[in-house]
């Protein structure tokens, strides 16, 4: 199977990698669907421990991969040092992220809720924007995130007359930020680990960070306005968007969210799909077919 997606991506001439901006674009539309699906659910400070903590993480990868200039496993100098055993651990759980993403994201709409169906449909859209190659999945991204930042944000800011002081008081166990650190870190070191950029730029600092103070603040919304109790609930964010009221009248806004819910889940999807492709050197060999085929068209 994946030495057919290679001959497609070959055909495609898929070969430009991530720019910086693309690749932080990626990263943070990703980020929505585990902020809003699970972290919104975790009292805020531990959504915030468990953001900062994944930040720094993050943070401290991508130094360490700029310092290198860029090199990550599915090169050929970072494949040596990137030993089999954990390439191939790496290839296993970016495939069964790419396969639970698209499982869960289709429950962003309340009639698609554990339909086998629609999750193959968003696995097989978000491999057709993956067969492009890396720089397609991060326009793709671009777009979405202004998409998906003006869906969430409607609802954030027209909640926040609903803020009550007193359900901020912190509620839960402390282990529950190893859950948010978890949620943002694995797409983010996916994206750290497995894609390449352009030998004269670097990686981003700004999507990790970004996401870290998402989370913290979906998580006050919720739990502010819901209730510790309530804002535990599978469909917390769904339920904060049904009651959210505009000029002292209820609108319902759970549209808004179901949508840019999906649209989170697809972009997560890409990135993993994309990540891996990465990480297999797919990308990098298509490349390296594409000069071959110009040198054999010079000779003849």
């Amino acid at each position: 199977m994946i030495s057919a997606w290679a001959r497609m991506l070959r055909r495609e001439g898929s070969s430009a990698p991530l720019s910086s901006r693309q690749l932080g674009a990626l990263a943070l539309t990703a980020a929505g669907f585990p902020i809003f699906r699970y972290c919104c659910r975790v009292s805020w400070p531990w959504a915030l421990l468990g953001g900062l903590a994944a930040a720094a993480a993050l943070s401290g990868l991508t130094l360490l991969r700029n310092r290198r200039g860029g090199e990550g496993p599915g090169s050929r100098r970072g494949g040596r040092i990137f030993p089999v055993v954990c390439k191939a651990l790496l290839m296993l759980l970016l495939l069964t992220g790419a396969l639970y993403t698209a499982w869960e994201s289709s429950f962003a709409f309340p009639e698609t809720a554990g339909n086998l169906p629609a999750a193959g449909l968003v696995l097989l859209l978000a491999a057709a924007a993956s067969r492009r190659g890396p720089a397609a999945a991060g326009r793709t991204a671009g777009i979405l995130l202004w998409v998906t930042g003006i869906l969430y944000g409607t609802v954030l800011v027209f909640s926040l007359p609903e803020l009550r002081g007193e359900w901020l008081r912190p509620s839960g166990e402390p282990p529950e930020a190893l859950g948010v650190w978890a949620a943002l870190t694995l797409p983010g070191a996916a994206l750290c680990l497995c894609v390449k950029l352009p030998t004269e730029q670097k990686l981003p600092h700004w999507p990790w960070w970004s996401a870290a103070g998402l989370a913290a603040a979906a998580s006050v919304l919720t739990g502010g306005i819901l209730s510790p109790a309530l804002a535990r609930e599978p469909e917390a964010f769904r339920t904060l968007a049904r009651g959210v009221s505009v000029l002292g009248v209820i609108r319902r806004f759970e549209a808004l969210v179901n949508g840019a819910l999906l649209m989170s889940g697809f972009a997560l999807c890409t990135l993993y799909i994309v990540s891996f492709f990465g990480l297999t050197g797919i990308y990098s060999d298509c490349k390296t077919a594409q000069k071959k085929f110009k040198k054999t068209q010079k000779k003849c």
